[in-house]
């Protein structure tokens, strides 16, 4: 049975053994195993940041970021809550989606003991049409998300790790444009991304490439 994908991912990563929303200096950690802690954050990474900088003083801590590789839509009844329709939504989530939020983490990213974990979802996104949504959705709600199935995980223990993201054809010089060609991202993606790992100190700028800001590796020290 579907579960919130919150929920869902707190279960799979406690297991058998481990804890669910326990106590750990002051804070709720979402999960607690292995000494380790796994923080499950689908939204902004802005609400989690004190928190995972506090925790990471003392602990080793895995922030667990989900992307819908494939996401159903569903439409609820308002009244009933009986679903009325699916579709499959024609986006395809992908690893470097994580550039949307990261930057805010650029700092607690740095730190020894946290790690990113993306995990690759199967989602169900569940809709109502209440009148109460945003504007751009006609007003229909957005009320939940379940877990359908985990597909995939990438792990980053350190900011050079994200490297592996980036496309082995890339040249040796290379801008925005190449990231959107090669791995297929929208334009706004391919830019948080280029801008993402130069603030991260992996990448740096090389000049320009006709109208468009060139980067290259940094060259590890």
């Amino acid at each position: 049975m579907p579960a919130d994908l919150h929920i869902a991912l707190q279960r799979w990563y406690a297991s058998d053994d481990g804890l669910v929303e326990t106590p750990v200096d002051g804070y709720r950690a979402d999960v607690l195993r292995d000494g380790v802690i796994y923080e499950i954050q689908t939204k902004s990474f802005t609400a989690i940041r004190d928190k995972l900088r506090k925790l990471a003083k003392k602990h080793a801590v895995v922030l667990v970021h989900p992307i819908a590789q494939t996401k159903f839509i569903a439409k609820l009844d308002p009244d009933t809550g009986e679903q009325l329709s699916v579709r499959r939504s024609p986006k395809r989530g992908r690893p470097a989606g994580v550039f949307n939020e990261l930057l805010y983490l650029r700092k607690v990213m740095q730190a020894e003991n946290v790690t990113l974990e993306i995990v690759m979802t199967v989602e169900r996104e569940l809709r109502c049409d209440d009148g109460e949504g945003s504007w751009r959705r006609g007003g229909v709600s957005i009320v939940g998300h379940e877990l359908l199935a985990i597909v995939g995980r990438h792990r980053f223990a350190e900011p050079a790790d994200l490297l592996a993201l980036l496309p082995e054809d890339l040249p040796e010089r290379f801008t925005t444009g190449d990231l959107r060609h090669l791995l297929g991202l929208p334009p706004r993606v391919a830019g948080k991304m280029a801008w993402g790992l130069h603030k991260l100190g992996v990448i740096r700028r090389s000049g320009k490439l006709g109208r468009f800001l060139a980067y290259r590796l940094k060259k590890p020290k």
